[in-house]
């Protein structure tokens, strides 16, 4: 059984969360829960567990603050559950952290646990947690961060403008950065298209997600393509030829 614990300051949002889990999710146990974070601070000092549902808006101690004082490495994995305009969800997502946006969906939760069982560590780094405490800085001060390229191997972070094109890979992700390397990531063109999005960057092609500032040139010949910095050409749909002109322009 996966033990699982829950630190979150609504009663009702436990008590939801708790119901499904043991509804639509077997091979989860819930063995504590706390809408004290203080107190879900100290249980875990002395106890351990496979993943930590964790709420970031709470008063006193909010979910990052929690992290800070259980320190790294984090003997578990942690979901965060949160509201999708609270402050940090973008330094979530460019740190490789799951969350679940608040109503907690079925669905949405079981693939959060299969993402769990999938890992190769069920522990979360200490690079992975001073990631997410560098891009909370940079949130804070409305700057982008670096996005985690997790892969088996690693955790590497890289700033945006590093990145120059984005490939789908089925449900991987090819990222390929101006040093010229290619990093195949377990995550879908979607996710890095939410991610990157306000960020300069544009989705041409169903399969090609591309920042706009390492553009070199666009070919208006077979159909029209993006001749990247790198030299990679990138086909642009019809249905998307006017936006990107108009973002190039």
């Amino acid at each position: 059984m996966i033990k699982a614990i829950i630190i979150d300051d609504e009663q009702h949002s436990i008590e939801t969360l708790r119901w499904k889990i043991e509804n639509y999710c077997p091979e989860v146990e819930v063995v504590a829960v706390f809408d004290n974070p203080a107190e879900g601070v100290r249980y875990l000092r002395q106890n351990g567990c496979d993943i930590l549902f964790l709420d970031i808006e709470m008063p006193r101690l909010n979910g990052f603050d929690v992290l800070e004082e259980l320190g790294t490495p984090l003997p578990c994995d942690v979901i965060f559950t949160t509201a999708y305009d609270n402050f940090g969800i973008q330094a979530v997502k460019f740190s490789a952290l799951d969350y679940l946006l608040k109503p907690v969906q079925n669905k949405e939760l079981k693939e959060a646990i299969d993402k769990h069982l999938g890992k190769s560590s069920r522990s979360l780094p200490a690079e992975q947690i001073d990631g997410l405490m560098h891009n909370l800085q940079a949130e804070r001060s409305g700057k982008p961060g670096r996005v985690a390229l997790a892969s088996k191997e690693s955790i590497e972070f890289v700033d945006p403008v590093e990145i120059v094109v984005c490939t789908s890979s089925s449900n991987y992700t090819e990222v390929y950065t101006i040093d010229g390397r290619k990093r195949v990531i377990s995550k879908t063109l979607k996710e890095f298209e939410d991610m990157l999005l306000p960020f300069h960057f544009f989705r041409p092609h169903h399969s090609h997600l591309i920042n706009l500032s390492r553009v070199r040139e666009y070919v208006r010949s077979d159909g029209g393509y993006l001749v990247m910095e790198n030299k990679m050409k990138i086909p642009v749909s019809k249905s998307r030829k006017e936006a990107l002109l108009q973002q190039l322009a």
